[in-house]
């Protein structure tokens, strides 16, 4: 009896831990996104503006201000989430929160040391007309994101880096991130909160790290059917992006000014 128990609860052990497994790691990422925000601002409000310098060319000043790329610029706040709903494996999430931490972690370093500031950039705050829910939002993004910790771009670079990681897990969740990370890399331009040179530094950091701490636990897994979530995953990521919109809306709706409190 005892013997024909054993391949009955192991299978039940080992769901028990994987989904215990689960449970840290994605208490993991939520705490390192926290210390992110926690440390973006601080190094943002701590840097003395006569150090930050502008890295502006040509193209950088040529392109428009385009306040409906909000929508496409806000996205990285759930983008940065898009690993939890594309990689199952417990071992490739594991590399994906150490080089969360790692691009976190170098993007502060160098804020610190080379400070960059859109100050330049930015449109005059005073003609945003806040009744326009793009103009509300881009008014917003300035409020939460202040005017440095420009270089290089960690929107950019988190959402390079969250494309990436889908793609070690299975291709084809990479290239349906592709179209979204093209969208953040453009609104970075045209919202004016960051330059051409910290975009392309973003996208170096991204896959450098990548490169070092994901990929080769990508490649070691490929082909097993374990380690990608099926399309429920990338389902349940939309219906969430789409949810963070909607709250947006409502908090519009609702006449929400934080810049004024």
């Amino acid at each position: 009896m005892e013997d024909n128990a054993v391949p009955f609860e192991l299978p039940a052990e080992s769901a028990s831990l994987a989904r215990q497994e689960r449970r840290w790691q994605v208490l993991g990422v939520l705490t390192l996104l926290v210390a992110m925000v926690f440390g973006y601002r601080l190094v943002g409000l701590s840097v003395d503006p006569a150090r930050a310098r502008s890295l502006a060319t040509q193209l950088d000043l040529a392109l428009p201000f385009w306040p409906d790329s909000i929508y496409a610029y806000s996205m990285v706040y759930v983008c940065a989430l898009y690993p939890l709903f594309a990689v199952r494996s417990s071992r490739l999430f594991s590399r994906t929160v150490e080089a969360y931490g790692w691009v976190m972690a170098s993007s502060l370093v160098i804020f610190a040391l080379f400070p960059v500031t859109s100050v330049g950039l930015r449109p005059d705050l005073a003609l945003l007309d806040v009744t326009q829910f793009t103009q509300w939002g881009t008014r917003v993004t300035y409020f939460v994101d202040p005017p440095t910790n420009c270089f290089p771009s960690m929107h950019l670079s988190f959402a390079v880096l969250s494309m990436l990681v889908a793609w070690s897990a299975r291709p084809l969740w990479g290239l349906v991130a592709a179209p979204v990370v093209i969208g953040i890399a453009v609104s970075i331009l045209t919202m004016k909160q960051h330059y051409l040179a910290d975009g392309v530094a973003a996208v170096a950091l991204a896959a450098a790290v990548w490169w070092r701490q994901v990929r080769p636990t990508g490649l070691a897994l490929r082909g097993r059917a374990e380690v990608a979530r099926s399309w429920r995953g990338p389902a349940l990521y939309l219906a969430l992006q789409m949810l963070f919109y909607a709250l947006f809306w409502l908090a519009f709706q609702a006449g929400w000014q934080p810049w004024q409190s």
